[in-house]
């Protein structure tokens, strides 16, 4: 069995010269983030979810006719330098929430572009809203020999658990086997989603939901598979056969900007005792709902009840995210260790003060024992890193 870091759910921002995702940086496209941002960021296989935007599925099948990527047998597209690309869709259901569909190959791709035809408006943008509801779309993956994962499934704004229901298995009845992982975005980690029974039977996923190249890799995980393929990941997400998530690294929840509820009336992140129902200001009931408060709210637990083979999850920040280190000082980290992963989970702290300053090193040291201070985010606003 081999290791490899992974991040499967990044967004491309433009493809043959057309804007995909609105929000997402035009500079970050699909040969960038092959060949410059996922190499930088230390990742072995990166999961873009806008393969079924007509441009980015035409720019995929381009780089195979150039030789830039192969088609794996066992699925997945591998690039020239090793990276693997796994192709994905992300889709808004009827219900309001977002879901990604991974897909190993060109087949595949097109099978699912042909389901949507009819369903969305824009086949040439990503994550339309698609006239389906979630049941169709766990049985549109057997048609796409795809897996389905719900993404950032806490958030106030299109996130399963968020927004739609208490418990999946109310939303997908006999159909909740179909789901093996669920994506926990930035504001929830295993210690909080492990407080609801149903989530125990799930593989976790912590990904960076990256708009931009300077958020690849913000979130990701370690895989432990025989190779770099889409049926090994599948195999992984699955637990089969000694495949499995070795571990999460995310941001630490209070990072997240949607980790507690905010009022936009007194423009304030809320952090009374969870869950909070009303602003203790102006008391109004009309929050933006945090992921922390939603979590306490549909709880089964009042600690953490982990499955057995839960792997551990590590709280992580961005190198840009640290006070004091911009681009041009990251960029010296990078090359001095090789990769942003290196340098947060394997550098010589001593080696990293000589390089980035003793502030960093006495941070990035903090961060490695779970101790570094973050006032929280909320509302759409990222929590900020104090520092020790």
């Amino acid at each position: 069995m081999n290791t490899y870091f992974a991040d499967l759910h990044i967004h491309i921002g433009q493809a043959g010269g057309r804007p995909i995702k609105i929000t997402a940086s035009r500079a970050l496209q699909l040969k960038s983030l092959l060949y410059q941002d996922a190499p930088s960021k230390g990742l072995d296989i990166v999961g873009v979810v806008d393969a079924a935007c007509l441009p980015v599925a035409r720019e995929i099948e381009e780089m195979l006719e150039s030789g830039e990527l192969r088609e794996h047998p066992r699925g997945g597209f591998l690039a020239a330098n090793g990276i693997l690309l796994i192709a994905a869709a992300e889709v808004e259901s009827r219900e309001g929430a977002h879901l990604i569909m991974y897909m190993p190959g060109m087949s595949s791709i097109h099978r699912f572009q042909k389901y949507l035809q009819s369903r969305v408006s824009n086949m040439s943008l990503s994550t339309q809203r698609v006239d389906t509801d979630v049941n169709q779309l766990v049985n549109l993956k057997h048609l796409v020999d795809g897996v389905l994962c719900p993404a950032h499934v806490f958030t106030p704004h299109k996130g399963l658990y968020g927004c739609c229901t208490e418990r999946l298995s109310h939303l997908l009845g006999r159909n909740l086997g179909q789901i093996s992982a669920l994506e926990l975005g930035l504001s929830a980690d295993s210690d909080m989603v492990d407080l609801i029974t149903e989530c125990r039977r799930f593989t976790f996923l912590s990904n960076s939901d990256a708009h931009s190249s300077q958020n690849v890799g913000r979130e990701y995980n370690l895989l432990r598979m025989r190779e770099k393929s889409f049926q090994e990941l599948q195999f992984c997400l699955e637990g089969y056969e000694g495949r499995r998530v070795m571990a999460n690294y995310g941001m630490d929840p209070l990072l997240g900007k949607y980790h507690r509820s905010y009022c936009p009336t007194c423009n304030i992140i809320i952090q009374d005792p969870p869950p909070v129902k009303a602003c203790p200001v102006c008391f109004s009931s009309k929050l933006i709902s945090g992921v922390y408060d939603r979590i306490m709210e549909i709880r089964d637990y009042d600690e953490a009840h982990h499955p057995i083979n839960r792997p551990p999850y590590y709280h992580r920040v961005p190198l840009l995210a640290f006070p004091g280190v911009g681009k041009k000082r990251a960029q010296q980290l990078i090359r001095r260790f090789g990769s942003e992963i290196q340098v947060l989970e394997k550098a010589d702290l001593e080696e990293v003060a000589r390089v980035g300053g003793s502030a960093l090193a006495a941070n990035l040291g903090a961060m490695r024992a779970d101790r570094l201070p973050i006032s929280p985010g909320g509302g759409g606003f990222y929590g900020k890193v104090i520092g020790v």
